[in-house]
């Protein structure tokens, strides 16, 4: 089985992959047992760099970030499912 600390770095270098250059905090991490598995859902804020120097002057900081959820498999430390919202 893998630790939390094991979980958050399978879950940044998932989510770098997908979304290069971003800042991730993470918010909450919690191991879930279900009836045929164990999995860690950590939540947090994914902050995306912008993609044009001017919407840094136009655009607010917050309209970059977003929050996530992401699951995975506490066993075989694979991804099972993520949202960003």
């Amino acid at each position: 089985m893998i630790t939390e600390v094991e979980a958050q770095q399978i879950a940044e270098k998932f989510l770098l992959a997908k979304h290069f250059d971003s800042k991730i905090n993470f918010s909450g991490c919690q191991l879930i047992a279900t009836s045929d598995s164990q999995v860690y859902q950590l939540r947090g804020e994914l902050t995306m760099r912008s993609r044009s120097p001017m919407s840094r002057f136009v655009a607010p900081k917050s309209a970059n970030s977003y929050e996530f959820k992401i699951e995975i498999d506490a066993q075989q430390g694979k991804i099972i499912n993520y949202e960003i919202i």
